[in-house]
């Protein structure tokens, strides 16, 4: 009786090891931001009755149109500027798209948190 919950601990014990060390092993990105998310524990309550319409406001003047000028003619190009300082080191092999970077995503649920490295969009 005893021996199967011992050998499901054992073997519990050493997959916990091995994850430890192919998550220490890997060449990760450190996340660059946290942010932290909350799911509701309760059922959402009904909807509350709709308040009554705001006053309008008045409508402001439109302002005249401009003229537009002509397009200038292109300047001669400069000389190459000197190269600029290295940047940080990259994301481990992540690729954000433009607007987003790196950084741990924390969402707490009724039965713990969990932690998940993504791509975060900037503010």
């Amino acid at each position: 009786m005893k021996l199967p919950l011992i050998a499901a601990g054992l073997a519990l014990v050493f997959a916990a090891t091995a994850g430890f060390f192919v998550a220490t092993a890997t060449n990760a990105a450190t996340p660059t931001r946290t942010v932290t998310i909350n799911v509701a524990t309760g059922p959402r309550g009904p909807a509350g009755p709709a308040g009554p319409p705001g006053a309008r406001g008045p409508r402001g003047e439109p302002g005249p149109a401009g003229a537009k000028g002509d397009t200038g003619p292109a300047g001669p190009r400069g000389a190459q500027g000197p190269p600029g300082p290295a940047g940080p080191p990259g994301g481990g092999g992540l690729s954000c798209p433009k607007g987003y970077s790196p950084g741990d995503l924390v969402i707490n649920h009724p039965t713990g948190q969990a932690t998940i490295f993504t791509c975060l969009k900037d503010a």
